[in-house]
């Protein structure tokens, strides 16, 4: 059985709806094009088509935003409507991904 954490977050998460491309799987390669629902520099929040096996490490890629990077499935809970509410933490890259690059593709609010 999977212990659960209360975890503060270290930022806050923007609301932003841009384009996200998740490549990859626990079980075969594969790419789901999708939007976020919120992004930080650390990761981003989906509604995917797909279940996402946590802590498996996948490649997100931000075509907005020129940014691409690793990153873990921090979690994965159906919606009820056959698809998944995902986070992904970004683990892979040097450089956070940089909000203010993004506002001027999507609308934004602060979370």
């Amino acid at each position: 059985m999977k212990q659960q954490f209360m975890v503060e977050r270290a930022e806050n998460r923007t609301r932003m709806s841009i384009t996200a491309m998740l490549v990859g799987r626990h079980d075969a390669l594969g790419v789901e094009k999708t939007i976020t629902e919120n992004v930080s520099s650390r990761g981003i929040g989906v509604i995917s088509a797909n279940q996402w096996v946590e802590d498996d490490v996948i490649l997100v890629s931000i075509p907005a935003g020129r940014y691409s990077s690793a990153a873990r499935v921090a979690h994965c809970v159906p919606t009820g409507t056959g698809k998944y509410r995902t986070g992904f933490e970004f683990i892979g890259s040097g450089e956070p991904l940089q909000i203010n690059l993004l506002s001027g593709s999507a609308e934004a609010s602060a979370n």
